[in-house]
């Protein structure tokens, strides 16, 4: 049995642009969502220098916010609180209707498996065990056990056959790597964006669909997510989950600086 946790987290997001921006609109997934192993309460979002913004959900269920600055400006700072109780299941959800998660069956872009870990697949033997969640287990264990981790050998266009070819990379390249084994093995997997205590910033992880539930699997860790995970969206591969989208007027280059603060008080 999992202990339920209160977890007080804080998002803050500051884009610095080299020279001044004027019609600025932006996506934002930066919201936790209410599932089965997790509710959030006191949500409040700061957006500077907003003329206009709106709440949504996307085709994944995530929530997201749309908005729009008119106005000049060299920065954009977002900055999000909240409280989330955590631990109140061990699995995501339960979806009986496979047509629901057939999308996360097949290979996307970014997740599209070549020589290298078509052969480490081969090489993991998943005929031996007979249930999803073992193959699933196994993988993420073997995974963890193969694969490096290591910032600045991997950016967020990098491919899972690409990280896999290097043998290093971060959160994103294991779970996209993880993502591609499964579906290999006809499992449904979904990519997942979130943060876990003590890391200071954005999070991956994978949720693969056994024997009707969504379970959570940190194959950066070799963990299987807890009560110290607080999930933000989860999509086909990292490109459904980006934080923060937009496009303005201006040439310009900016400056991303991403912090997450998550204080437990039990």
């Amino acid at each position: 049995m999992i202990k339920i946790k209160r977890l007080n987290f804080r998002y803050d997001l500051a884009s610095n642009f080299h020279c001044s921006v004027t019609n600025h609109r932006f996506t934002l997934k930066c919201l936790p969502q209410n599932t089965a192993r997790q509710k959030i309460e006191d949500i409040k979002l700061f957006i500077n220098g907003v003329e206009y913004r709106q709440n949504a959900t996307d085709s994944f269920g995530n929530s997201v916010v749309y908005g729009c600055i008119s106005e000049s400006h060299d920065k954009f700072v977002v900055s999000m609180t909240g409280t989330a109780f955590t631990g109140l299941d061990i699995f995501e959800e339960f979806q009986p209707d496979e047509t629901k998660s057939v999308i996360f069956k097949y290979p996307t872009p970014l997740t599209t498996p070549g020589n290298g870990i078509e052969n480490y697949f081969k090489s993991l033997e998943l005929e031996k065990f007979p249930r999803e969640y073992e193959k699933v287990l196994h993988i993420m264990r073997e995974l963890h056990k193969d694969f490096a981790y290591k910032k600045g050998e991997t950016t967020v266009s990098t491919t899972a056959e690409e990280a896999f070819n290097k043998g290093c990379g971060v959160c994103q390249d294991y779970a996209q790597i993880m993502t591609a084994l499964c579906r290999m093995a006809k499992i449904p997997v979904r990519y997942v964006t979130g943060a876990i205590i003590g890391e200071g910033y954005s999070h991956a992880w994978v949720e693969a669909l056994c024997n009707g539930f969504w379970y959570g699997f940190d194959p950066t860790n070799d963990l299987l997510v807890n009560n110290q995970y607080i999930k933000i969206s989860h999509g086909r591969d990292y490109s459904d989950c980006v934080i923060n989208k937009g496009i303005f007027n201006g040439y310009n280059r900016q400056e991303l600086d991403v912090n997450v603060s998550i204080n437990d008080e039990q």
